[in-house]
């Protein structure tokens, strides 16, 4: 998979403050699957999740402010 692909079912991505601030690749990605939308920090692992229909009004929202605050790195893998 190319560096800068999405994981599938992916439909938005938002970096974060962490990643303004040390260049590197930490987002929030909305994914759609089964009829709900999830919003995931790749940093802090902070979710929100809500049906299809409402993604609008509380996944997307929750997603952007989320990004534009977190500070926070994900765990390094071994």
């Amino acid at each position: 998979m190319p560096e800068n692909a999405w994981p599938a079912g992916v439909v938005a991505r938002y970096l974060t403050k962490a990643a303004e601030i040390l260049g590197e690749d930490i987002t929030v990605d909305v994914a759609e699957a089964g009829g709900r939308a999830t919003a995931t920090c790749r940093g802090c692992g902070s979710e929100c999740r809500n049906d299809l229909m409402y993604a609008n009004v509380t996944v997307l929202p929750w997603a952007i402010e989320h990004a534009e605050t977190c500070r926070a790195m994900p765990r390094p893998t071994a």
